[in-house]
């Protein structure tokens, strides 16, 4: 059983500013704010999937002894996948690559247009995601969107983080290409979640100390 993971620099993709906090105090933060958002005591109970996972949940769930009763993680980026199916040993978790076209992490992949479902079985209490939608134009994230749909629980949730402003009736990117800076209105943001079999449920505002921003909560519709 993995007690300690400790993680090369190389596969961190969080930003400067958030990683200089720390992946173990950050992630751990996010997951008590999940927590604190679905009014649970903890995860403890809850079969978790985390779409473009990463590896600092991962670390902080290790590293800090965090109660969960599964996680699931999967990325588009290979070596963050190869290194974690390496070095976690212990029943909870779970880790699969999605042969997902990126631009920066997995150029020659497949479209996500393409994909008949995510490179996981069964259904989660809960599905996150941090820092996905953030760089997604509005027909992938609808795309994903309707693929998570299959993999909740009728009780379960979706739990993620887009920007959603209010200057903006539909959307708009506020970076120059290759970068994708994905800005949604909210009604248009609404129209999406309804379109892919979505209710939302909450919409938080961003939360710079808990290191989100907007916080989006949605229950299947």
């Amino acid at each position: 059983m993995t007690k300690t993971l400790s993680v090369p620099e190389e596969l961190n993709r969080n930003s400067a500013e958030v990683h200089a906090q720390g992946p173990e105090n950050t992630g751990s933060e996010i997951i008590a704010l999940v927590a604190e958002t679905l009014d649970l005591p903890s995860l403890a109970e809850c079969d978790i999937l985390d779409v473009g996972c990463g590896v600092r949940f991962t670390q902080a769930i290790i590293n800090r002894d965090i109660p969960i009763g599964s996680y699931t993680g999967i990325d588009v980026y290979k070596p963050v996948i190869d290194f974690l199916q390496a070095e976690v040993s212990d029943p909870r978790f779970k880790f699969a690559w999605w042969n997902v076209q990126n631009d920066q992490y997995n150029p020659a992949g497949m479209p996500i247009e393409n994909q008949q479902g995510l490179p996981v079985a069964g259904q989660f209490d809960i599905i996150w995601l941090f820092s996905v939608f953030t760089h997604l134009f509005p027909g992938d994230s609808l795309t994903l969107l309707k693929l998570m749909r299959n993999y909740v629980r009728d009780d379960g949730a979706l739990v993620f983080t887009a920007f959603v402003v209010d200057d903006i009736p539909e959307f708009e990117n506020r970076l120059p290409l290759p970068e994708i800076y994905a800005c949604y209105g909210e009604a248009y943001m609404k129209s999406l979640l309804k379109a892919a079999g979505w209710r939302l449920e909450s919409l938080q505002p961003p939360n710079i100390a808990r290191h989100v921003q907007n916080l989006l909560v949605c229950r299947p519709g």
